[in-house]
């Protein structure tokens, strides 16, 4: 899932910024991502189980998204980044409910299953934008 919204803030970035800028970011964004799980997994193998590196780029994620909402777009159906953001939310407040949602529901469904579903339900709605959106006319174009 990291690697996921790794890619969406490039993607974002690419359409609101800089198409260069997004391309050269989307490895960087994936190694960041992927080297916070690394981090966390590492730690969890020590008996330590740090999660702040991960929590701080699942943060800055969470943080840096609606900003790129507000630069003006590209295509039509913007608004389906905003869908897309408020699953990412939701999946974020399953996961840090994990034990309260399987509590609640006699322990068949847990916060980690919901987290997914949000997920997958994010993904989804990327597709379905991404085969009815057209480019703006006029629209600017920044240089990389």
């Amino acid at each position: 899932m990291t690697l996921a919204f790794m890619g969406l803030v490039s993607a974002m970035i690419s359409e609101r910024v800089s198409v260069p800028a997004g391309f050269y970011l989307l490895p960087v964004l994936l190694l960041i991502g992927a080297g916070s799980v690394l981090l966390w997994w590492y730690s969890e193998t020590r008996g330590a189980g740090d999660l702040r590196i991960y929590a701080a780029v699942q943060l800055y994620a969470v943080l840096i998204l609606p900003v790129l909402l507000l630069l003006p777009p590209r295509y039509t159906r913007s608004w389906d980044f905003a869908v897309v953001f408020g699953f990412y939310v939701l999946a974020k407040v399953f996961e840090t409910a994990d034990r309260q949602v399987f509590s609640l529901d006699l322990h068949t469904v847990s916060g980690h299953t919901l987290k997914h579903l949000a997920a997958g339900a994010a993904g989804f709605w990327i597709v379905m934008m991404l085969e009815k959106r057209q480019p703006i006319q006029g629209a600017a174009i920044m240089p990389g």
